[in-house]
């Protein structure tokens, strides 16, 4: 008796569209997993670039608080007097505005101390004078400057810009320092 195998490959053919479309779907898995990965990794290098922003700021502050008066204000390299109608202040939005020089130095900001291998940049601008009301937007106790009247503050906008350690994510602050009435250089606390 002759056995005839009537078999066209219809069960090779059938394990290979399985096999293709169990393929796609761990291709589709993994391209999801490294964009996750991307994404996770962005936030983490903004998360650093914020933190080492917050330092660099707390820097930006006790380097306002060691002056003596206001004249490193349009005489320093990153220190800008907002008042002077001929000097303006460039624009912290524009790339360029934070390059460094030949030496590594910074042409228009002051370098911060380094954080994490990352070298926070920031500059100042002298605002001038306000005047401040203990009954203005929030109540304030002036007691402690030794009068309950309004007072005179002398203040400065900080701008401080850094990178995450990757380089691929950038934080720009901006914040005003109040300098302590009666002048700079540490008046009474």
């Amino acid at each position: 008796m002759q056995i005839v195998n009537r078999q066209k490959g219809a069960a090779l053919l059938l394990s290979l569209v399985i096999l293709l479309v169990l393929t796609l779907l761990a291709v589709s898995g993994m391209q999801g997993s490294i964009m996750q990965e991307r994404m996770s990794t962005a936030q983490r290098d903004g998360m650093f670039a914020l933190e080492i922003a917050e330092t660099a700021m707390r820097e930006a502050e006790a380097t306002l608080d060691g002056l003596s008066d206001t004249t490193d204000f349009g005489l320093i390299t990153g220190f800008y007097d907002g008042r002077d109608p001929n000097s303006t202040v460039p624009s912290p939005f524009i790339a360029a505005t934070w390059d460094l020089d030949g030496s590594g130095d910074p042409d228009n900001a002051v370098k911060g101390a380094t954080v994490n291998g990352v070298d926070p940049l920031f500059m100042f601008e002298y605002k001038g004078k306000v005047t401040v009301d203990p009954e203005a937007q929030l109540p304030r106790d002036f007691s402690q400057y030794g009068t309950a009247g309004p007072a005179e503050f002398d203040y400065a906008r900080i701008l401080v810009r850094t990178a995450g350690p990757s380089g691929s994510s950038m934080r720009l602050l901006e914040g005003f320092y109040v300098f302590q009435p009666g002048g700079l250089g540490g008046g009474s606390p």
